[in-house]
């Protein structure tokens, strides 16, 4: 079950509070959090993110997030982006994604729309987790 709080107020000081305290949030986070616009360009990319894919977010911010996906793989962004627009959100995608070093990594994401005081759909937050590949059993493990 998950719940959400309406935390827009009309308070300056309250609201400038509020967005410190969420930013502080996703920074500190273990996990990689990841936000776009609709045009597939990073807004926002935290700590965990710079670990897991390499990049600093003064490197990602406002690059495409298809700097993140390997070449086979690129129409996962416009299904994604398309579940997006239709107000949906994506659980445990399981994908690959490339770092820095050119390496890839398995991942699962999630993705959920970010929408703006309207109500209008302005983007989206990415949570890719890695996984291990599948354990295979070895030879005399009785499995």
């Amino acid at each position: 079950m998950a719940a959400t709080a309406d935390i827009a107020t009309s308070n300056p000081k309250q609201s400038a509070t509020a967005d410190a305290r969420l930013a502080a949030i996703v920074d500190s986070s273990f996990d990689a959090i990841i936000s776009k616009d609709l045009n597939s360009i990073i807004t926002s990319w935290n700590l965990a993110a710079e670990r897991m894919f390499g990049y600093s977010a003064e490197e990602a911010v406002g690059q495409s997030i298809l700097m993140l996906i390997p070449d086979h793989l690129k129409s996962e962004e416009t299904e994604i982006i398309g579940r997006v627009r239709g107000g949906h959100s994506v659980a445990s995608y399981e994908t690959t994604r490339k770092r820095k070093d050119g390496a890839f990594v398995a991942v699962s994401l999630t993705v959920s729309p970010i929408k703006n005081a309207d109500g209008e759909i302005v983007g989206a937050s990415k949570s890719p987790a890695t996984f291990p590949p599948p354990r295979r059993a070895s030879a005399g493990s009785g499995s």
